[in-house]
């Protein structure tokens, strides 16, 4: 029984681990996102009013920002203004609490425990593949269009 428990306390730990990598990352993502578009919404707004010239030092750093920060935020915008964020973190912890819930149900804790290794074992493929394919599962709901009927 010694073992169940510490297969259990593994996964359970495993599951808690990813919960708070989820959050600190939607979070870095989420406030790196707000700053982009803080930067894109001030460095013109500087420039147009006239409080630097685009001639100057100064205003030339401006530019200079405002295009590399524009380039960033496309580039990564589907990281940065992600919802699948959120809802990745909520699944991770609506999976771990319907763990517990089972563990403590009692049963049979091996088939608990083999039901949700596999369950989260799949989700964090999931993630994976759509990090690895540079999209947060926009794709995925989207209906497929059918194809024209040729002549």
């Amino acid at each position: 029984m010694g073992d169940v428990n510490a297969l259990v306390q593994e996964l359970d730990e495993r599951m808690l681990r990813d919960c708070k990598r989820l959050t600190m990352w939607r979070q870095l993502h989420r406030s790196t996102g707000v700053l982009y578009t803080i930067v894109l919404i001030l460095v013109p707004a500087v420039l147009a009013v006239g409080f630097t010239s685009s001639e100057t030092v100064l205003g030339k750093a401006l530019l200079l920002i405002a295009a590399v920060v524009g380039g960033l935020n496309v580039t990564f915008k589907p990281y940065l203004h992600s919802q699948k964020r959120r809802a990745d973190v909520n699944v991770m912890r609506r999976l771990r609490d319907q763990f517990q819930g089972e563990v403590a149900r009692g049963g049979d804790v091996i088939a608990v425990y083999e039901r949700y290794s596999a369950q989260y074992a799949s989700i964090f493929e999931a993630r994976g593949r759509e990090l690895v394919d540079g999209h947060l599962g926009n794709e995925e709901n989207k209906p497929e269009q059918p194809k024209p009927a040729q002549p």
